[in-house]
């Protein structure tokens, strides 16, 4: 098995920047998505009228 690493624990030196990278990644994820929707949302404004 493998060990059972806590999420809620601080990471070991070497994932720092690991860690960083996805929370860069996830930031951009979710902004992405806000984009995305208000995007959608005027086509389908567009396309109603």
């Amino acid at each position: 098995m493998s060990q059972d690493e806590s999420l809620f624990t601080n990471p070991k030196p070497e994932m720092v920047p690991h860690v960083r990278d996805y929370s860069w990644f996830t930031a951009m994820f979710k902004w992405g998505a806000v984009i995305s929707f208000v995007i959608a949302a005027i086509v389908v404004v567009i396309i109603a009228n």
